[in-house]
């Protein structure tokens, strides 16, 4: 479901998960990308060392490098322009969001690019130019990278989340030899969003109580038997926001007494754990609908992953003018409040793959 990063630490839990792993079909780890599935590894590849890059990494985490200040500052800036012109004629003009609503985010590795570009233009364009509100966004809900990013940006704020994704970019080609094969891609991203996670616990403690209730994260854990967790309380006590952090989208991960792993997984074939009160409609962005290559998942590269940002601002623009995904493919689209949308929950796991079939069915684009 698809951040998939490889589990780091823990060691003496190596033997229970891995028969675990081996014995739950229900908790097996794969790339969403239909036909793609890649041995994770638990610990570093032979001859790994990871010393420098890890102290460079958390460097980066206090004092961000100059070329993704940069790089985040071209994107703050267009997001600016692209919502004021999309203001400029006319501050009323009718958007295809109004009201309440809520944002399920699908997983999607590093396709979370995507979603941060379209969550820099809604953020600017919930306020109209004469200050009045356009529509107003309540929850967020998402497994793996879909759970990770809305709560990054709840917690920590647009640029330095922005800023800090730019950042590993810039890591992985300053450590290109590292980066080569498939497999340290994979462990080194896992590792690193570890110290990101435990990073950003320990320096944000005290306001983390304000996502209770707004971010839903989805975990899959056993309960005994596999099941959808949801998360939506956090605390620095105990590390308890670090692993639900990392549970939603890493391949094993102690939370709560439970071995669980990606929250894409009992997230149903579209990993979009829908709200199940029916309290709003809920706009849902398919990550894995980007048309970038499968090898982002598991690898940023800064240009590409600046020009995924940018295709997400430009698609979100257009989407709220009319209300209709533009490239066909429902990589955003709109859930009507009264949809049935039975079992696809981040409140009340139960049924998914089937309901979530039906959600993808009673769920199309809404028009103006």
């Amino acid at each position: 479901g698809t951040r998939t990063r490889a589990p780091v630490g823990q060691d003496q839990m190596a033997p229970l998960k891995t028969i675990v792993a081996a014995l739950t079909v229900g908790l097996s780890v794969s790339f969403s990308t239909p036909g793609t599935t890649l041995p994770l590894p638990k610990e570093a590849p032979t001859g790994l060392r990871t010393d420098d890059v890890d102290a460079t990494w958390m460097e980066f985490l206090d004092t961000p490098p100059q070329e993704a200040v940069d790089l985040a500052t071209e994107l703050t800036d267009r997001a600016v322009q692209l919502v004021g012109d999309l203001f400029a004629a006319d501050g009323n003009v009718e958007l295809a969001l109004s009201g309440d609503l809520d944002v399920v985010v699908s997983g999607g590795g590093n396709y979370d690019a995507y979603y941060m570009g379209i969550a820099m233009v809604l953020e600017r364009a919930k306020t109209r130019p004469d200050g009045s509100e356009a529509y107003a966004i309540q929850r967020h809900a998402g497994a793996s990278a879909g759970g990770m990013m809305p709560f990054e940006l709840a917690l920590k704020f647009e640029t330095t989340t922005l800023e800090s994704h730019l950042s590993y970019g810039v890591l992985s080609e300053q450590y290109a030899s590292l980066y080569k094969s498939a497999l340290a891609a994979m462990y080194l991203e896992d590792h690193h969003w570890r110290m990101m996670a435990s990073w950003q616990t320990e320096t944000y403690a005290e306001t983390l109580s304000n996502l209770d209730n707004r971010i839903f994260l989805a975990l899959s854990c056993l309960d005994p038997l596999p099941a959808l967790i949801k998360v939506a309380n956090f605390t620095a006590v105990d590390d308890q926001a670090t692993h639900a952090f990392m549970a939603t989208g890493t391949y094993l991960e102690m939370y709560d007494g439970m071995v669980c792993s990606d929250g894409g997984t009992m997230s149903g074939s579209k990993m979009t754990p829908l709200f199940q009160d029916h309290q709003r409609p809920q706009l849902i962005v398919d990550l894995m609908q980007t048309g970038y290559p499968s090898s982002m998942v598991y690898r940023v590269n800064t240009t590409q992953y600046y020009d995924l940002i940018k295709q997400g601002q430009d698609e979100a623009i257009e989407w709220l003018q009319t209300g209709v995904d533009p490239r066909g493919v429902d990589a955003i689209t709109l859930c009507p409040v009264d949809a049935d949308v039975k079992g696809t929950s981040a409140s009340e796991p139960q049924g998914f793959e089937e309901a979530v079939h039906a959600a993808a069915r009673l769920c199309p684009p809404q028009g103006v």
